[in-house]
């Protein structure tokens, strides 16, 4: 057949030449960026990309497939921010570019950073998250926390940012998110002590 190739592994499927899962998990991330999470179909990102609905099956399984990749994309992509965000930094001049980081990543990426959420908890999933969570505990580490403390105020640290980027959608979130960074750093400090 012109324009497609035999599938590996399976002679039924067909594999449209130029079409494969990264062109097709970049157009779903693209697509939940422009329209939004209910945006995504499998019937929108055929027409994204200019194939038919079946096309696509020769790439993916379904479509809890493709948002889990779009999540997984999310993630990395999120990871690396925090990462370069912190780098050479540490203390409080950390934990704000660290804060501001992923707040600006959701604020960027709102529809994204859903399906983030929403990612099933595969292995993949934690090894990509791990990425963030080592810039996190190094931020928390320079303040000189004791090691049995780090999960813990992690996970403070987790649930709090999220919920501003939460409030972030209505936009009262300015003030109250100060006053965390300042008192999450003043206990941080205290703890070392």
């Amino acid at each position: 057949m012109e324009g497609s190739e035999v599938a590996q592994g399976s002679p039924r499927k067909r594999r449209r030449v130029g079409l494969d899962a990264g062109t097709v998990a970049r157009a779903a991330v693209e697509l939940v960026d422009d329209e939004g999470v209910e945006a995504l179909t499998m019937t929108n990102l055929a027409r994204r990309l200019g194939v038919t609905q079946p096309a696509l099956y020769a790439h993916v399984d379904n479509l809890a497939a493709v948002q889990r990749s779009v999540g997984l994309y999310g993630m990395r992509q999120m990871s690396e921010e925090l990462r370069t965000a912190v780098l050479g930094r540490s203390g409080d001049g950390a934990l704000r570019a660290l804060a501001e980081a992923y707040r600006d990543y959701v604020r960027r990426h709102p529809h994204r950073y859903a399906l983030q959420q929403r990612a099933p908890r595969t292995e993949e999933y934690h090894e990509v998250g791990e990425r963030a969570a080592e810039a996190v505990r190094a931020v928390l580490r320079s303040y000189g926390l004791p090691e049995e403390e780090v999960p813990a105020a992690h996970q403070f640290f987790r649930a709090a940012i999220s919920g501003f980027v939460v409030l972030d959608v209505d936009g009262s979130a300015d003030a109250g998110f100060e006053y965390f960074l300042e008192n999450f750093a003043e206990m941080l400090r205290r703890r070392a002590s």
